[in-house]
């Protein structure tokens, strides 16, 4: 007697059992996929918000820090100050003699750094009609989110001052796609300015 041969293969169930398991692991790859590119988002926007505010910061700061540089005793102002801060623009002007010829009339000596609505503008010249260079686009001063921004910046006097506090607050462009919230980021920096020579 002879033995039917047996057949090679998958039967119809085994194939649709293995296509589902196969399905159910597909699905739980692209859910960690989507979730680990939401983290990797998430972090490349935190880390550009904070080099945002800390290089606007430090541009800021090294201008204030030679405001007052007056090696001839040309007796000028160190600083003009915005006589009406508000909480969504201000600006402060730094004046120094860099090339030491007696006055603030070349180029880098007459500083003019400004916060308007998103954005923080600077114009190194005396010349009025020479445009604003944006340094940033996404600087809201608004630290806790409220909808009210606060001061950029803040001199210790009106009159004179001997300190100013910068405080500069990044944003994110985008909300965060993990908790749909903007990234935030505050640095702040005291700068006691320049005493006569």
């Amino acid at each position: 007697m002879t033995t039917p041969a047996r057949q090679e293969g998958f039967s119809l169930l085994e194939m649709l059992v293995s296509l589902a398991l196969m399905g159910m692991a597909f699905g739980g790859l692209a859910g960690l996929l989507i979730q680990n590119s939401q983290i990797n988002r998430a972090e490349q926007m935190t880390a550009e918000v904070q080099s945002t505010a800390r290089n606007c910061l430090t541009m800021i700061v090294q201008v204030l820090r030679t405001a007052g540089w007056d090696p001839r005793n040309s007796g000028f102002q160190t600083l003009v100050l915005d006589p009406t801060l508000t909480n969504t623009a201000n600006y402060i002007e730094a004046l120094a003699d860099l090339n030491e010829d007696g006055d603030t009339l070349d180029a880098d000596e007459d500083v003019t750094i400004r916060w308007v609505g998103d954005r923080i503008e600077w114009r190194k010249s005396s010349d009025t009609s020479e445009p604003f260079v944006i340094l940033a686009d996404t600087i809201t001063n608004d630290a806790d989110g409220d909808g009210v921004a606060e001061t950029m910046f803040v001199p210790d006097a009106t009159v004179n001052p001997t300190r100013i506090t910068v405080r500069i607050t990044a944003r994110s462009p985008v909300t965060d796609p993990r908790s749909g919230n903007y990234i935030r980021y505050t640095v702040s920096s005291d700068i006691v300015l320049r005493k006569a020579l």
